[in-house]
């Protein structure tokens, strides 16, 4: 385990340096901003933008008619050009939020005025609420192009009669059946960035975590050649996923007004259109386990629906992720899962934190309680009788993916340890005697991910620069995660140089097109490994030019730690970095599988009956990662992901009324965590190695919002099981508890 000390990043951060999107200005910047639809579905009749236009300090005011713009299918495969979700509306709007018209002004606030002052007239259709009025038969198609609001049907059918035979002939079943709710990614800053025009050219500042992604989309968007366009990332305040999807179509906006004004665009998102715009999760789901008198699962069957909104974006593949990861880490054959994502007029999802396989692990750990409940067994223990073990290993999916080894019984054993969990028990038991109004709840969740799943290849590049220092892109978008320093220590120590002479540069695909992102847990094992794989060419290039000017064997010249090199085991002469012929060097490191990470959390709250009010008391967390390069950047990942995961499961959750009106646009309606709300995370490791990647590390990022919720939730529900209570909904408010309880009596 590496101890490395200090982040590359931290100084920049802790003293203000760092620009972020909503930062960044430039000589002569006008500002850029949206007029949003105020009703979830409508036909626009017509936009009257007198006023604005005439209000002093306003540039101009632009329709979808007015740019040129080409739709593009927000995921290939899955969404029909003629359902895509457009920059800006075309005819008509299918979500409160959709951004309707765009203006340009020279401050701000003449910004805001003017968005006022545009008038537009739309002719209201009944919009479509739910997944049960979005399927129903006769239901309104959000898009009259299309023949179905159902966007994706995937059932794995050759598992399916194997499954039910099991059900037909076991022991037992359980069953359980939820809404995981629909949440707000809810980051640091919204969607933010720059447009800066350079004659034919446009350099977009943009706080994306895909920027060959986005700079795709945008050149296919502008129909201009990849190469006048540079995508260049600043640091992220937050990006947790709803940074890969989302109004990425905004900035084609940008780039093209940018383009057409010859003047730079800033565009800073505000808190309530992030709320509408930036969504997730909002999944309906049932299973039913098969399972032996001893709590052996022999065979599952599940259901899972999500609402995608009004266009179906990367959160239509969402499903998809639940049906492939629905077993988790244990030993159950018989899988059969049908899957389906359907549009509603709600704001499209896409990904966040964990996406779908939050739902995947929500679902089957409250099943696997449920199930121990049934047998009157204790949850521990049906899930050691079920985890997978080293022998099970390497493990195929219900899809086409192989697990990979980690300890997860390890892992069971440690929190379970660690938490302290029979006194727990005892003390539980005790208040229950006691009549105690103040009752005990431990909730577990085992859980496995898969980590690097999109886009296994990870380019990477790297070169001397003309004063010397080694630049490595190894194509990170800096959200937070610490990798500047992983990937500044991990070349450094390849290449035999003090980590001061290497610097892991953020991405601008006008330097390095290639420049993937982070997402999906990949940073660690992909990017640090293709940072070593492309330090390690740099370095035999590096040697080749050196061995020529000191006429000396290729084997027999090093490089220094002071960026000088040299012949092995002699002083002199020492040839500095910066006098070599500006050597480069390219990689892509191909994982091919992805990793599997899992681990436990154990939660532990109390619950008052009398309010309905839940304290979590303790959180703990035990990770198998793999190899772990850094461990307090680990805590921090397991950390952070857990009170998100921890607010899904009390607070969060976006809500709509009737007609599609969102109710929570605003951090004063949409709660979030708050310090005081949660207990420091407790977190401890267990290392499996993995063979898949040279450096043995697998991904961390995301495994807090995938165990922490259900974990939570099992805990809230198991203070009150001795009540009757068998479910609650996430989030777990007051008022919830409080009727589950009054429910019972």
């Amino acid at each position: 385990m590496s101890t490395w000390e200090g982040r590359v990043e931290d100084l920049d951060l802790l003293t203000g340096r760092a620009r972020f999107g909503g930062d960044l200005s430039a000589a002569g910047a006008l500002w850029l901003g949206f007029v949003r639809s105020p009703v979830a579905r409508a036909t626009i009749t017509a936009i009257d933008r007198t006023a604005a236009e005439a209000l002093e300090g306003v540039v101009g005011v632009f329709t979808a008619d007015d740019l040129d713009l080409i739709t593009q299918p927000r995921v290939e495969g899955i969404t029909p050009t003629e359902i895509s979700r457009p920059p800006l509306a075309e005819g008509e709007v299918a979500f409160v939020g959709e951004a309707v018209a765009a203006v340009v002004a020279i401050s701000e606030a003449a910004l805001a005025d003017a968005c006022d002052l545009i008038d537009v007239d739309y002719q209201p259709l009944p919009p479509v609420v739910g997944l049960d009025a979005a399927t129903a038969r006769r239901a309104p198609l959000i898009h009259e192009s299309q023949e179905t609001n159902t966007v994706l049907s995937s059932f794995n059918s050759d598992y399916l009669i194997a499954a039910a035979r099991e059900m037909a002939i076991t022991d037992e079943v359980a069953s359980a059946a939820q809404h995981y709710p629909r949440v707000a990614c809810s980051p640091i800053e919204g969607v933010a960035g720059l447009a800066i025009p350079d004659g034919d050219r446009v350099v977009i500042h943009v706080n994306s975590q895909m920027p060959s992604l986005v700079h795709g989309e945008l050149a296919a968007t502008l129909a201009k050649p990849d190469d006048q366009i540079s995508l260049v990332v600043p640091p992220i305040g937050g990006g947790f996923g709803g940074k890969c999807d989302g109004e990425n179509g905004l900035f084609a906006v940008a780039a093209r007004l940018a383009l057409q004004l010859n003047r730079p665009l800033r565009l800073v998102q505000s808190r309530s259109e992030n709320l509408l715009s930036m969504q997730a999760r909002d999944q309906q789901q049932s299973i039913t386990l098969a399972a032996s008198y001893e709590g052996v699962v022999t065979a599952l069957i599940a259901e899972v629906s999500a609402d995608v909104g009004g266009y179906a974006g990367m959160g239509a593949f969402e499903p998809l992720q639940t049906q492939r990861l629905i077993p988790g880490p244990y030993r159950i054959d018989k899988v059969s899962v049908q899957a389906s994502a359907v549009m509603t007029n709600t704001a499209p999802t896409g990904p966040y934190r964990g996406p779908g396989r939050a739902e995947a692990i929500g679902l089957l750990e409250r099943a696997m309680d449920n199930l121990a409940r049934k047998l009157g067994l204790d949850p521990a223990d049906v899930r050691r009788r079920n985890l997978l073990r080293p022998e099970d290993f390497p493990r195929p999916t219900p899809g086409e993916l192989v697990m990979d080894e980690a300890d997860h019984l390890g892992a069971l054993d440690r929190a379970l340890e660690e938490v302290g969990y029979e006194k727990l028990r005892e003390e539980q038991a005790a208040r229950r005697a006691s009549k105690d109004h103040r009752l005990l709840g431990i909730g577990l969740s085992c859980w496995a991910d898969f980590t690097g799943r999109h886009e296994p290849c990870q380019p990477a590049a790297a070169r001397v620069t003309d004063d010397g220092r080694i630049e490595i892109d190894a194509g990170t978008a800096p959200i937070g995660q610490g990798m500047q320093t992983v990937i500044t220590k991990l070349a450094a120590e390849t290449m035999g140089l003090d980590p001061v002479h290497v610097t892991a540069v953020t991405p601008d695909t006008g330097r390095f097109r290639h420049a993937l992102g982070s997402f999906g847990s990949r940073s660690a094992s992909l990017a640090g490994s293709s940072a070593v794989q492309v330090a390690e060419r740099l370095l035999d290039q590096l040697k080749i030019q050196a061995a020529e000017l000191l006429e000396a064997a290729v084997d027999d010249i090093e490089l220094r730690p002071d960026a000088t090199l040299g012949v092995l085991g002699t002083p002199s002469p020492a040839i500095p970095l910066a006098d070599l012929s500006g050597p480069e060097a390219t990689a892509a490191f191909d994982q091919g599988q992805p990793t599997f990470s899992g681990g436990t959390h154990v939660a532990v709250v109390e619950v008052d009956t009398e309010t309905g009010n839940v304290d979590l008391i303790r959180h703990m967390a035990v990770t198998d990662c793999g190899r772990v390069l850094n461990e307090v950047m680990a805590s921090g990942q397991v950390q952070g992901g857990a009170v998100q995961g921890i607010g899904v499961a009390l607070f969060e959750e976006m809500r709509y009324d009737a007609d599609a009106n969102p109710l929570t646009v605003s951090l004063a309606d949409y709660l979030v965590p708050a310090a005081s709300d949660v207990p420091q995370v407790e977190t401890h490791f267990i290392e499996t190695p993995t063979d898949r990647n040279p450096l043995g590390a697998k991904g961390v990022a995301e495994s807090g919002a995938i165990a922490a919720p259900p974990a939570v939730q099992n805990a809230i529900i198991d203070a009150l099981s001795h009540l009757g209570v068998t479910h609650i909904d996430m989030p777990c408010t007051p008022e919830r508890v409080w009727h589950a309880i009054q429910g019972c009596q």
